[in-house]
């Protein structure tokens, strides 16, 4: 990529090669700042196999690399004189390992391995080229310059190097991996195979992979297999087999290392000299006699060793995977916020929210069915490190336990926000995150007491939040991730806090909600896809380059990274398959009483809570792409305008009767509290109630006086409240009680409360006289029902059933309250509620005949989230990568 010219550093008189960066980069601030932190990436690696950089320069504004000149030959030169003999061959090709070994031991992929980029000295040192610099040339890949192992994952088919001429094109194209000719993200095994190509090339003087153009080249690097027939039968078998091996082209199937490429070539020679032995010069028949004997000696001893191991060894156990299957009652639920399940240590049983978000379940891997835990609104549940307690977070911020062969429910502390993740440590103490950002990780004791704050985000540094605490062995420190203030979830952080110390780090980025294997490896979430690298427990410091494992697990995505996946400590792995699941953006859409639907061609977001202004012309909702503010969509216009700019979070929001202002809920000055702003984004946001419990408002009386808000009380959980929105802000319950009431809603004509409540062991709607709400209550929906709604002339009453499906029923005009049955007016398969938020997610029309409803922009999935178990994971995560 480039121009390369020989030039003479003048102040240190040496000779030089400088590359220039196209103008195409050169003019692209983004890629000129990711080149730039290659370079001093790059210039990391001191190995006398790699050329090395010595400097980034510019001048007259052309930025520029300094790079070690190197003398001699390319080896695509001395390819192209014929084939090597092994003699020759193999000492090249062990620098060749030596130089990607070091590279790939920082993280480094080199992705365009080929004769052309590796150079031979006349003293026969080898110097691999452009080491690294391939990875800047796809100028589709997304902007996650922070993030070093995304450049070794972004795929290569579309590089400029292949778009520079005919020769190039088939330069390039003849040693990419399946991968990469797929277009898929790779890792070093990419490096592995171009290294079989390469080797392969020099025994046999022509490209494993050849065609006339591109695609037909490619086609071959998928579909056809190299004529392994044509290395010279001097080759020794062990190399014939370790290129057989690099040239597999499932991954699964390929060697996985480059360090093990050495072993297998190193090994090759049953009663021959050792392939490193001939590097070293000599014409003396008796020294390589005395080579060759002292060889075969030590290769009769291994042969020895390796017959008694064998023999003794015990078969690891085989890695078995099954999918759980749950009845619709019992079926997981994935509510887009928390993690949703866990293990027990000993990989026993699986713990898991289900029941539309209302019940947690424990299932034993060796039954049929699961059983009932707790009915409520449980989430984020978390086992305990003997197995006899679950964790879990009840409703918004109480944090319980519960018996895991059943009992009743302990309450263990109120926590200051909507959880992100806890883990029970071996101190007999729960460390928790939240959604507040003003706090990290937190720390209560399992038995109860007051919590503490150990960490808190730098928003010097550009930390956001800390999220997705994970215990690591001995309990003295702790995983976690750090959000960034911009980036989102690509820019991401696994950090460690030291509790003896007080102190962190960061151990990599570019992933989220790491866990700790015992086989020595962190296993995180990163694009919908569990990766695993190798990591020291002790020294708390990543090895090696991280590799896919696990593709399509179910992930939080812009709501912090966290993952669905959970190991036992005996190694079983259980995780949540992302297939056709409602997890990424959604779209508005408008479904009228008969089913049809009428696109709205507002850009696909992450919306939430959409509400339809009084003039019937706006929708205002909540987005959380990469920051968590309101939008409002012109309907007349078709404009999509961001209304809020808060660091934080600002959520749930609710118009005024005029139109001029919304009400909404916001942690800008700490936990979730009422604010109101006015609607056109003009003048100064306002605080309305000053609370230490999360608050979110539901619904403005028709006459404007008073905003109906939910509020979370360490003492009775979820009450409806109201506060006025005149005179002094004067604060007062509504409905409260110890059980659940939220989302309260007054009726037009403001003689009914509509609201949801748990009493009864499940959520149904009820309706009470306002504002006397002591005179009576009627049960509305039956069989469940939640976040209900009024039609603006009253005469309907809606909610949503736990299907998903809204129904309504007619309200009589009578001086007591009477309705109709419940009937369907839009069946389910929409976003109209998602566990997790407790807010509503739909909305109608002003004349009844509208709804207005979420739909996601991916297909969904009409069966039940599969839970899949794979036992003795841990071995397969040995073979795929080795800790060592």
């Amino acid at each position: 990529m480039g121009e390369v010219y020989r030039a003479r550093d003048t102040g240190l008189g040496r000779q030089v090669a400088v590359k220039v960066l196209p103008d195409a980069f050169a003019g692209d601030s983004e890629r000129l700042a990711r080149f730039e932190r290659e370079a001093r990436t790059l210039a990391s690696l001191n190995h006398p196999n790699i050329a090395i950089i010595h400097g980034l320069e510019r001048s007259g504004g052309v930025p520029a690399l300094i790079m070690e000149l190197v003398e001699g030959a390319t080896l695509a030169d001395r390819i192209a004189a014929g084939p090597l003999p092994v003699d020759e061959a193999l000492p090249i090709a062990f620098q060749i390992i030596d130089a990607l070994e070091a590279a790939h031991e920082h993280g480094i992929v080199h992705r365009d391995l080929k004769p052309a980029n590796v150079k031979v000295r006349p003293d026969g040192l080898v110097k691999v080229l452009d080491f690294g610099l391939a990875k800047l040339s796809d100028p589709n890949a997304p902007n996650r310059a922070n993030d070093p192992n995304a450049l070794t994952a972004s795929p290569t088919i579309t590089s400029p190097a292949l778009m520079t001429g005919v020769g190039m094109l088939l330069g390039t194209a003849a040693y990419m991996s399946p991968e990469q000719a797929r277009g898929r993200p790779v890792d070093r095994r990419a490096d592995v195979w171009a290294f079989g190509c390469v080797l392969y090339e020099m025994f046999t003087g022509k490209r494993a992979f050849e065609d006339e153009d591109v695609s037909m080249t490619l086609s071959k690097v998928l579909q056809r297999e190299p004529d392994f027939d044509a290395i010279p039968a001097a080759v020794p078998a062990g190399v014939r087999q370790a290129i057989r091996l690099c040239l597999r082209k499932p991954l699964r199937e390929r060697i996985p290392d480059i360090g093990t490429v050495r072993l297998a070539l190193e090994g090759a020679f049953d009663t021959a000299v050792s392939p490193r032995a001939r590097s070293v010069p000599d014409t003396s028949r008796w020294h390589r006699f005395a080579l060759i004997s002292a060889a075969a000696l030590i290769t009769g001893s291994i042969a020895t060793g390796t017959a008694v191991w064998l023999g003794t060894r015990q078969e690891p156990p085989r890695v078995s995977r099954l999918t759980v299957s749950t009845t619709p009652p019992t079926a997981l639920t994935i509510n887009g916020v928390d993690r949703d399940l866990a293990i027990t240590p000993d990989g026993s049983r699986v713990v898991y929210v289900g029941n539309n978000g209302r019940e947690l379940f424990v299932r034993p891997l060796d039954a049929l069915e699961s059983v009932s835990l707790f009915i409520g609104a449980p989430r984020a549940p978390f086992v305990s490190p003997d197995g006899q307690w679950v964790g879990f977070v009840d409703g918004t911020n109480v944090l319980k336990k519960v018996p895991i062969t059943g009992g009743p429910p302990i309450t263990i502390a109120t926590i200051d926000g909507v959880s992100r993740g806890a883990t029970w440590t071996s101190r007999d103490t729960i460390v928790f995150a939240t959604n507040t950002t003003g706090t990290g990780l937190q720390e209560a004791p399992a038995a109860g007491g007051p919590t503490a704050v150990l960490t808190r985000p730098d928003r010097a540094r550009g930390e956001f939040d800390h999220l997705w605490p994970e215990t690591l062995p001995g309990g003295r420190a702790l995983l976690f991730t750090v959000f960034p203030v911009k980036g989102g979830i690509d820019a991401a952080e696994i950090a460690v806090f030291d509790r003896e110390t007080g102190t962190q780090k960061v151990v990599f980025r570019g992933g989220s909600h790491a866990h700790y294997v015992g086989t020595g490896h962190l296993l995180y979430a990163a694009a919908n896809t569990l990766r695993a690298v190798a990591f020291d427990p002790v020294t708390l410091e990543t090895r090696g380059s991280p590799i896919p494992v696990v593709p399509e697990v179910v992930t939080t995505g812009g709501l912090g990274g966290g993952v669905d996946a959970v190991v036992a400590g005996d190694g079983t792995l259980a995780y949540v398959r992302a297939v056709g699941l409602d997890i990424g953006p959604r779209t508005f859409v408008w479904v009228d009483r008969q089913g049809r639907e009428t696109t709205i061609p507002a850009p696909p977001r992450t919306y939430l809570y959409p509400r339809i202004g009084p003039d019937g012309a706006r929708v205002v909702a909540w987005s959380n792409d990469q920051e968590s503010d309101l939008w409002l969509w012109d309907l007349t216009r078709l404009t999509l305008t961001r209304l809020t700019f808060n660091p934080g979070q600002d959520l749930y929001p609710v118009w005024m009767p005029d139109g001029g202002r919304l009400i909404f809920a916001s942690d800008r000055e700490g936990p979730f509290n009422v604010f109101a702003q006015a609607a056109d984004g003009t003048g100064s946001v306002e605080r309305l109630t000053r609370s230490p419990n999360i608050q979110f408002p539901t619904a403005v009386s028709p006459d404007g006086r008073h905003a109906i808000f939910t509020e979370t009380s360490p003492t009775t959980g979820d009450d409806i409240m109201q506060v006025e929105l005149t005179g002094g802000r004067a604060v007062t319950p509504l409905v409260q009680s110890p059980f659940a009431e939220r989302n309260g809603i007054i009726s037009p004509d403001s003689r009914w409360l509509a609201y949801e409540a748990n009493d009864s062991g499940q959520l149904e709607v009820y309706v009470r006289p306002y504002p006397d709400v002591n005179a009576g209550r009627w049960q509305v929906s039956a069989g469940g029902g939640t976040r209900p709604l009024w039609s603006h002339d009253g005469q309907e009453l809606f909610y949503v059933s736990p299907a998903g499906a809204v129904l309504r029923v007619g309200v009589e005009r009578a001086a007591a309250w009477a309705a109709t049955t419940p009937s369907t007016v839009v069946k389910e398969g929409y976003v109209t509620a998602s566990p997790g938020f407790v807010g509503r997610i739909y909305d109608v029309s002003r004349d009844r005949q509208r709804f207005l409803v979420l739909k996601s922009a991916t297909a969904l999935n009409a069966h039940p989230p599969q839970l899949v178990v794979v036992q003795h994971f841990d071995e397969e995560l040995k073979r795929l990568v080795p800790a060592n």
